[in-house]
């Protein structure tokens, strides 16, 4: 895992968001040609593209899994913390130190030395 994998995450859900929504199919009322002219639904969608849309769903929802199972196998709890908040959630280093009670430039360095450690450039 990488950091500008991590950081990713918010877009990859952004994304996903957003093809989930152009998937959905629509449907119309219509009614029969000839008598006795019954009002029915007919149904919508385009194939190419749906087709097309949930491939990279399912994509991107395997790029989100493997962020999502690196997070949750993270031992530290700082880190794993600091990294759910970061990254999952959005916060900014603000709302990380004010969630943690310690100060920003301690929860940067914290996760800095993290990733020095532990993660591919």
């Amino acid at each position: 895992m990488t950091r500008e994998q991590l950081e990713n995450y918010h877009d990859i859900i952004v994304r996903l968001k957003d093809l989930k929504t152009t998937i959905v199919t629509d449907s119309v009322k219509g009614s029969l040609d000839e008598y006795p002219y019954i009002n029915h639904s007919v149904t919508l969608h385009g194939v190419r593209r749906d087709e097309k849309a949930r491939q990279e769903v399912k994509l991107l929802e395997q790029e989100k899994d493997a962020i999502d199972g690196f997070i949750d196998g993270i031992e530290d709890v700082r880190v794993r913390n600091i990294l759910d908040w970061k990254y999952r959630k959005g916060f900014g280093w603000n709302e990380i130190a004010a969630h943690s009670g310690r100060s920003i430039s301690a929860e940067k360095e914290y996760s800095r030395r993290f990733f020095k450690r532990n993660l591919q450039k």
